[in-house]
């Protein structure tokens, strides 16, 4: 084990804090606290300052765990931590074995904060998690929480905050907007804290963690010791094309759409939504319908109601009807578009076959194309999740998946984002207002580390999946022609 004690040099200056870190400080100890905001604003030393205010208050009884989703980022912040609290706490020492900081000296007279590094896909979280199982804190500060691509980790971290009678407990996250995270920090904390204008905090109660929370973000502007007009002409360069991320990071916003990563300015809601309700469809143009359906059971199952070729787009359109998305809400009531509810493939059947008799159309006559692994032998009654489904009275149709990669799907789908409401030649995508999981999901896709044609692992791309095999089933059934009406340009 190494461990290093604090020199007895000067230690770093200690400068005014910023707007953020002061709200940071003025927290209660009791509250939860929220704060994404704009690249630049102080958060990392705001951890310092509190981790120092409330050790000083706590003093034995402190405990505190640390987190960033990157092992580099965590080193950083390793290095920050320990030129302040060797100044604040003389004889403070770090071990790197444990990758705890003992507070005065290891007696921990200040209590200990332990760093740890999580990763942002399942399989590293869950080893953290593991690490992490029969520990006891009082506070856990989640920096980079914008790249958790769900609040599973956070929540399940949740469970090691216990401490002495008396003595209140918290969580605390620290992010930046227009990451994988963005949907659920959304309706998590900015839709119930009624996104504060910048700069102020707004304190609520919160029905998922049945604890008052404060929500805050912050610009760039509010750090005073920052090089502000070198700090923007580098985000420009960083958000590149994208100017609804570019405001979320100069301004810290989580009020807005996000196009994300992978699809980036292709999406476009005003470009792609029409409107349009049961019965609003002629019988006759139904005929030609056909359901696209991602199958899940821990994960959501997904399943749009697609119209090919629909009036007044390029052949080869599609537009989604209405969606099918079986997920499970949080203690506050909002969607997790992440998570599954464990219904049963009989369930699951007979909800879609309810769901399609709201436009008059039932499994079979119209044909339900799902994902080729649910016609995989899995040892029950029927063989096989598709043959559960038939004898529900919902058969299935294999995507045909196998013939295609992944990353020409992903490209087609793009291609037709891109079209939508521009191109007259090519194919469209479009969808309704009920297609509430697409609009919520598909926007802060991020592309994968190290293939840029895919989606990264781990995040919420069960609608996108759905819709991914649907477009490639179809593209593979019918000849693409260039286009069904005299007026295919746009739509009013």
């Amino acid at each position: 084990m190494t461990t290093t004690t604090a020199p007895t040099a000067t230690g770093p200056e200690i400068r005014e804090p910023t707007l953020c870190q002061s709200l940071m400080l003025d927290a209660p100890f009791s509250d939860d606290l929220c704060v994404i905001s704009a690249r630049g604003t102080g958060k990392s030393w705001g951890i310092a300052l509190v981790v120092a205010r409330d050790a000083a208050h706590f003093k034995s009884k402190y405990s505190c765990l640390i987190t960033r989703t990157t092992f580099q980022g965590l080193t950083e912040l390793q290095g920050l931590l320990w030129r302040y609290l060797t100044v604040a706490f003389p004889g403070t020492t770090y071990s790197s074995a444990d990758m705890t900081f003992r507070l005065g000296g290891k007696d921990m007279p200040f209590g200990k904060v332990e760093l740890a590094y999580t990763g942002a896909g399942p399989a590293e979280q869950v080893k953290a998690l593991a690490r992490l199982q029969g520990r006891s804190f009082i506070c856990a500060i989640h920096d980079e929480c914008g790249n958790h691509f769900d609040s599973q980790f956070i929540d399940m971290a949740a469970a090691t905050l216990r401490g002495p009678a008396g003595v209140p407990t918290r969580t605390i996250l620290l992010g930046n907007p227009g990451g994988p995270a963005h949907p659920w920090l959304q309706a998590r904390y900015g839709i119930p804290a009624g996104y504060p204008e910048p700069g102020k905090a707004s304190r609520f109660w919160s029905e998922d963690l049945g604890k008052h929370t404060i929500f805050a973000s912050f610009t760039a502007g509010s750090n005073q010791h920052l090089d502000l007009d070198q700090y923007i002409r580098n985000i420009k360069v960083a958000a590149a094309d994208d100017p609804a991320l570019l405001d979320a990071w100069l301004h810290g916003r989580l009020d807005v759409d996000i196009a994300g990563a992978f699809f980036g300015s292709s999406f476009g809601v005003r470009r792609s939504q029409r409107d349009v309700r049961p019965g609003g469809i002629p019988q006759q143009e139904l005929k030609r319908a056909f359901v696209c359906m991602d199958w899940g059971c821990s994960a959501p199952t997904v399943a749009y109601l697609c119209l090919p070729d629909p009036e007044g787009a390029p052949r080869g359109s599609i537009w989604l009807l209405d969606e099918f998305y079986v997920a499970s809400s949080t203690a506050g009531g909002q969607r997790d578009w992440t998570r599954g509810t464990y219904l049963s493939n009989a369930e699951q059947a007979v909800g879609i076959i309810e769901w399609l008799s709201r436009w008059n159309l039932r499994p079979g006559t119209t044909k339900v194309v799902a994902d080729d692994a649910v016609f995989n032998a899995t040892g029950s009654d029927r063989g096989s999740t598709a043959g559960d489904f038939k004898a529900a009275g919902c058969p299935l149709v294999r995507a045909g998946k196998m013939n295609a990669r992944e990353a020409n799907g992903l490209a087609l789908v793009r291609t037709m984002l891109q079209a939508a409401g521009r191109d007259p030649e090519t194919p469209w995508l479009m969808w309704t207002q009920a297609c509430q999981g697409l609009m919520a999901t598909w926007p802060t896709l991020p592309r994968h580390p190290r293939d840029v044609e895919r989606i990264a692992d781990g995040c919420a791309n069960h609608s996108l999946d759905a819709v991914r095999y649907g477009v490639q089933w179809w593209r593979a059934k019918w000849k693409v022609g260039r286009k069904s009406a005299p007026h295919p340009l746009m739509w009013h």
